[in-house]
C-alpha cells in the first residue's frame, strides 16, 4: 500500500470543502420527493431559488427524453405534466453533469465519457426497474446510476499515479479492480463516492447504490434491490462499451445481483441490445 497516497486521500475526505459540491436545491428537492405530504407549490418554490438551474431544468424538461409532447414553460407546469419523481431526475440530471462531464485522467476517460456511461447506466437502471415490476425505485435507481462513479472524480489523480500497481495486483490476484485500488491506495471509488455524497446530504439507499455498486451482495438486505439493478446496468453498459476506461474490462457480473432482480439470459441480451436506441433518445442530455 502507498500509505502517503492514503494519508492525503484521508485528508481530501476529512476537508469537506475539497470534495465535489452540487447546488443545495438538489439535495433539498431529492428529501422533497420522499415526502408524501410535499406540495408542488413548495417544490417549485425551493427550485426557483435557483435561477441558472432552474433555466437549465426547463431546458431539460423539453427534451426529448423527458417531454410528454407539449412544451413546458415553468417549473409548475413541469411538475403537473411530468410529475415529482421525473422533475426530481431533472433536478439531478441538472445538478451532476457539470461535475461528471469532466476528463477522469486516472481512469483513462476523456472529457464527457463519465458523465455519458452514468447516464446511460442511470436510464438503464431505470428501464430495468420499470420491466421488472419495480416502477417504485424506477426514479431512485435512475438517481444512483448516473452518480454510482462520483468517486472517480477525487481518486482519479492518485489512481494515475498508481496504476501499474493497481494493475499488476488486478492480475496477480485475480481480483476486481476497486478491490486492488483499496488494496494499494486504501481506499476504492465507491468508499469515496459514499463520502462524497454524505456531503450532499443524500439518502442512505443512494450512498448504499455508490458504495456497493460492485459489491451489491454486500448491501445492506433493503438496498440490495436498488444496489443489484445499478450493478447489472453498469456492467451492461460497459459491455456496450460506454464508459470503458482504464478499469472497465476488470470488473465482473455479480450471480446475486441477477438472481435478486430475477433476470434470465434472454433479459440481459435484451437490455444489451436496446442500448444504441436508449442512448439516441437521451442525446440532448449528453
Amino acid at each position: 500500500m502507498h500509505a502517503h497516497i492514503k494519508q492525503r486521500i484521508e485528508s481530501i475526505i476529512s476537508n469537506l470543502d475539497q470534495l465535489p459540491s452540487i447546488p443545495d436545491v438538489a439535495s433539498k428537492v431529492l428529501t422533497m420527493a420522499t415526502d408524501p405530504d410535499v406540495s408542488f407549490k413548495q417544490v417549485a418554490e425551493e427550485i426557483a431559488k435557483d435561477q441558472a438551474i432552474t433555466t437549465n431544468i426547463l431546458k431539460l424538461c423539453n427534451s426529448a427524453y423527458f417531454s410528454k409532447g407539449k412544451e413546458i414553460t415553468s417549473i409548475d407546469r413541469a411538475l403537473v405534466t411530468l410529475g415529482l419523481k421525473e422533475v426530481k431526475d431533472v433536478v439531478v440530471v441538472a445538478a451532476t453533469k457539470a461535475i461528471l462531464n469532466k476528463t477522469i485522467i486516472g481512469y483513462d476517460l476523456a472529457k464527457g465519457e463519465l458523465w455519458r456511461h452514468g447516464l446511460a447506466v442511470g436510464i438503464l437502471s431505470k428501464k430495468i426497474a420499470q420491466q421488472k415490476n419495480r416502477k417504485d425505485i424506477a426514479d431512485i435507481v435512475f438517481t444512483g446510476g448516473i452518480i454510482h462513479d462520483i468517486g472517480k472524480t477525487v481518486l482519479a489523480i492518485y489512481v494515475q499515479n498508481t496504476y501499474k500497481d493497481i494493475l499488476d495486483t488486478v492480475r496477480k490476484n485475480g481480483i476486481p479492480f476497486q478491490q486492488a485500488e483499496k488494496e494499494i491506495m486504501g481506499y476504492d471509488h465507491q468508499e469515496i463516492g459514499e463520502r462524497v455524497l454524505a456531503k450532499w446530504k443524500f439518502p442512505e439507499v443512494l450512498k448504499a447504490i455508490v458504495q456497493f455498486h460492485h459489491q451489491p451482495d454486500r448491501a445492506p438486505g433493503e438496498f440490495k434491490p436498488y444496489t443489484s439493478i445499478v450493478h447489472i446496468a453498469n456492467t451492461i453498459c460497459l459491455m456496450a462499451g460506454i464508459g470503458i476506461g482504464s478499469d472497465g474490462l476488470y470488473h465482473e457480473l455479480n450471480d446475486a445481483a441477477i438472481t435478486t432482480i430475477k433476470l434470465t439470459d434472454q433479459d440481459l441480451e435484451t437490455f444489451y441490445a436496446e442500448i444504441p436506441e436508449m442512448m439516441h433518445q437521451a442525446k440532448e442530455l449528453i
